[in-house]
């Protein structure tokens, strides 16, 4: 098994040191495609030592198709060997326990040599629990949005809701299997991955959802300094995020490491950690 990030991105300064930093201890390789940022981003991945031995970063990379740029990052994951991709978004951060026990599930599942694509499953519909000839092609994980207070906020995704429609709001799949995975062939709103038989792999048989398993998506708090007058990401450009955290919710603790290059929303939070057995 070979677990590659891949992450198309375009103005994520406040998010990306810590989205990055997240996923590195539970990746193999992270294929970071900047689509074009003016604000601080590349500035900031390229002094990320930390991660320099799997991160390869491509600057001023694709163009205005999600069809085409789609299609080259899943082309270039296969070129490097990827047996699985954690899609992953500049303003995605994970939980570490999360993510490695997903790394640990894919890999006590994986079949050598590998079974024909797509497995059948005899097993019982949404079934979670593998049993032998069951190939674990994707892994669901459903976003929490710390600091949600109403529309206008934050996008309140908290429960596991499979999009059969199509695959833009596929925010609960993020782990997914190389083999038959394609895009489906459409532009920015409607885009997604879809499998064998042009089925979305939030719609698929051969998805495992992990509703204990968390990530943070901060989507509608600011990822930039660079913002549209239209209000750019649904936030008006003096809201900084600043909703309080709930008193339940202990964000990632990669938020609070020193070397980080902070951003608004965290100094708005006067985030603290999480305390000793909190959970």
């Amino acid at each position: 098994m070979k677990l590659v990030a891949v992450s198309m991105v375009r103005n994520e300064e406040y998010w990306i040191w810590y989205s990055l930093m997240s996923v590195y201890p539970h990746v193999d390789e992270i294929l970071l495609f900047d689509n074009g940022s003016v604000d601080r981003t590349v500035e900031i991945v390229r002094d990320m030592p930390q991660i320099s031995d799997k991160l390869t970063l491509f600057e001023n990379w694709g163009g205005p198709s999600e069809v085409e740029n789609r299609d080259a990052m899943l082309a270039e994951a296969r070129r490097r060997g990827a047996t699985h991709i954690l899609k992953l978004d500049g303003d995605e951060v994970h939980v570490g326990e999360s993510l490695a026990f997903c790394r640990r599930l894919l890999a006590m599942h994986e079949h050598h040599p590998a079974l024909h694509d797509p497995v059948q499953n005899h097993g019982r519909p949404l079934d979670h629990t593998p049993t032998d000839g069951v190939l674990v092609k994707h892994i669901g994980m459903k976003p929490i949005h710390p600091g949600f207070a109403g529309p206008g906020t934050c996008r309140p995704h908290d429960l596991v809701q499979p999009d059969t429609d199509h695959g833009c709001y596929n925010f609960a799949i993020r782990i997914a299997s190389l083999a038959g995975l394609k895009g489906n062939g459409l532009e920015w709103g409607r885009h997604g991955y879809v499998e064998h038989g042009d089925i979305y792999i939030q719609s698929s048989p051969h998805t495992l959802w992990l509703p204990g398993m968390y990530y943070y998506h901060f989507s509608w708090h600011p990822r930039s300094s660079v913002r549209g007058g239209d209000g750019t990401y649904g936030r008006a450009p003096e809201d900084q995020g600043s909703v309080p955290l709930p008193p339940h919710v202990y964000p990632p603790p990669v938020l609070f490491r020193p070397d980080g290059p902070g951003n608004p929303v965290l100094d708005a939070w006067r985030a603290r950690p999480e305390p000793v057995g909190a959970r």
